[in-house]
């Protein structure tokens, strides 16, 4: 009886899980399946109706446009037609007197008709010999630019029809402050009613909020915008006044259709209406981002919704009370390994009554964990070890002790029998001594590193006779800088024994830095006689080899040092182990990725470039 019960255990274990996932599969399939048709239909129809919704109110908004336009041919008509502005634009004053009396008298005619239109901002008419007559409940400046802009002469050239100007911001008649608001601007060619003689232009300044109000009839979402452009393509109004000018895709209006009618040109990522005026030519474009009823769309899923949740909720709990008895052991057991990525080696799962394949998994992992804990701290305490055995043995390569007591004993005994020369060879010697024998600490600055060379090179020009010079471009931000102690020296060493020594004539090394992200790149650049291909190659691996040297294999290194780095750099011995050794030591002080890259070109020269860490001395 128990191995029957044992054995319905085991069918139970799998028949649950594999119930669990088909439960929700095919729920969850279905209600995608019904989703997804349920939305395209539903986006479909809403689309079609929001699109209709559209069309009639941009035929309204037309309508309403072409009513405000005669309301405003009317003003100008009526403005030309006033026997007293005609009267005292076709005489001249003699006298400046008789011009401001004039002035005062033009204000009058022409106050009277601006009290008639509730939303005109002011009237202006500027006269052939250039005098301005205004009337505005508030005054502003005149825009002298306005007078050579190319509204103005368009206007000039214009038969005597009214010519629209739109919202010309900056451009316009009047120069307004920041916070007021624009104005909408029209005019048109001024004539004596007898005579046909030219009077002047008439400008008026209207407001245009109810152009705005209505464009923001047509906004369907945020998003939407509307453009009113006149019969010559510019752009007149727009719904959103704050944006300078209308995108360019918007500015092409032969691409989209014009007709009296308003007319439904939408593409598959925008509803677009279009509509046109045709006695002025105006043309009036909607545009709105899609989807454009979102929350019409969200309406009509609402109920799906519902009855969705209803199903899942009830496979859910169905599948939660089928599954739970095997997902709760093996949640415990992901617990635990998640603590043990974190770095806590300690968690101990404890076996409990549940199937054979759990109690297993169990009993393997406390195993495992145990034996990684003590593998870590084997391999903390051998590590430590052999990292500061490998940096010490590197460093006693590149740092020898000498007497620098007695050089500087000897250079004060030349300084005084006057031999500056050979006093400052024996000073620099001195201080390179003195730098490289004192390592109660391992690290120093950029800016030590670059004195330590500008000594070196002192001894080196004095053996070149001043046929090798050193020249560094570094920023201060970098000469804080902090890296390996003899870092730079072994390597302009290098330079000067393997690449200018060899060299006819001048060699120059250069010295630079620069800082990227979280790494300072140094690189020393010398003009001589570079590396053969094959070598550099060879040099190139040999660097990369290194990164991946153990313990065991580092003395083999060392001993072939003197012999192959030599012959990678040419027939010049002496180079020693310097080259591999710092790049070892920035590789075991930094990590992979540091270190040194080396580049060559025979003829022209070499660049090695030193990569450390972005770390600034606090001191």
């Amino acid at each position: 009886m128990l191995g029957g019960n044992a054995l319905l255990g085991i069918r139970l274990n799998t028949f649950r899980a594999r119930l669990l996932l088909w439960i929700l599969l095919s729920t969850l399939t279905l209600l995608i399946v019904l989703t997804g048709v349920f939305y395209q239909y539903t986006a479909q129809q809403i689309d079609m109706r929001v699109g209709e919704a559209a069309q009639r109110n941009v035929s309204q908004a037309m309508d309403n446009f072409s009513l405000l336009a005669r309301g405003y041919d009317s003003l100008t008509k009526s403005i030309m037609s006033n026997a007293e502005i005609q009267r005292l634009l076709s005489r001249e004053e003699p006298t400046v007197m008789d011009e401001f009396n004039k002035q005062l008298l033009m204000m009058g005619a022409l106050g009277t008709i601006y009290y008639s239109y509730n939303d005109v901002k002011s009237i202006h008419i500027i006269s052939p010999v250039g005098n301005v007559y205004s009337y505005e409940s508030t005054t502003h400046k005149i825009n002298h630019s306005f007078m050579k802009s190319e509204w103005l002469k368009e206007l000039r050239e214009s038969d005597g029809s009214l010519v629209w100007g739109g919202m010309l911001g900056e451009s316009s008649l009047t120069i307004r402050e920041e916070q007021e608001d624009p104005v909408f601007t029209f005019g048109r060619v001024m004539t004596n009613l007898y005579t046909t003689r030219p009077l002047g232009i008439l400008v008026i300044e209207a407001d245009p909020r109810t152009f705005i109000s209505s464009m923001n009839n047509l906004m369907i979402k945020p998003e939407s915008r509307s453009y009113v452009y006149s019969a010559s393509g510019s752009l007149l109004v727009t719904s959103h006044p704050d944006e300078e000018q209308a995108p360019v895709e918007f500015m092409d209006l032969d691409r989209f259709p014009f007709m009296e009618d308003a007319t439904d040109a939408s593409d598959k990522d925008r509803l677009i209406v279009t509509a046109m005026d045709p006695k002025r030519g105006w043309k009036l474009l909607s545009v709105t981002p899609k989807p454009v009823a979102k929350v019409e769309q969200a309406a009509a899923n609402r109920y799906f919704v519902i009855v969705s949740v209803v199903i899942v909720i009830a496979a859910i709990v169905i599948a939660f009370l089928l599954s739970r008895s095997v997902s709760k052991p093996i949640k415990s057991i992901v617990q635990e390994m998640r603590r043990v990525e974190r770095g806590d080696l300690s968690p101990q799962l404890h076996t409990r009554a549940s199937y054979d394949e759990i109690n297993y998994m169990n009993e393997h992992f406390n195993r495992m964990v145990s034996e990684i804990n003590g593998l870590v701290e084997r391999n903390k305490i051998a590590t430590a070890s052999e990292k500061n055995a490998q940096i010490h043995a590197l460093q006693s390569q590149v740092n020898p002790h000498f007497l620098y007591n007695t050089l500087e004993m000897i250079y004060w005994l030349l300084d005084e029998q006057e031999n500056e020369k050979l006093a400052n060879l024996i000073n620099s010697l001195s201080r390179m001594f003195r730098y490289s024998s004192d390592w109660r600490s391992s690290t120093a600055m950029l800016k030590e590193e670059l004195e330590q060379i500008h000594y070196y090179m002192t001894i080196i020009g004095a053996r070149s006779d001043g046929r090798i010079h050193v020249v560094h471009r570094v920023d201060e931000d970098l000469m804080d800088t902090l890296l390996p102690k003899m870092t730079l020296q072994p390597l302009i060493e290098n330079a000067v024994i393997h690449g200018l020594s060899i060299k006819s004539g001048e060699g120059t090394i250069t010295i630079t830095a620069s800082g990227e992200g979280q790494t300072v790149f140094i690189q020393i650049h010398d003009d001589g006689v570079g590396i053969p291909p094959e070598k550099l190659k060879e040099l190139q691996l040999s660097l990369k080899r290194a990164e991946r040297l153990e313990w065991s294999q580092l003395k083999e290194e060392e001993r072939q040092s003197l012999s192959v780095e030599p012959a990678i750099y040419g027939e010049s011995q002496g180079s020693g182990a310097g080259f591999l050794n710092v790049h070892r030591r920035l590789v075991l002080e930094y990590g992979a990725g540091y270190g040194l890259r080396i580049e060559s070109e025979e003829q022209a020269g070499t660049t090695v470039t030193v990569m450390v860490p972005s770390i600034m001395s606090r001191a």
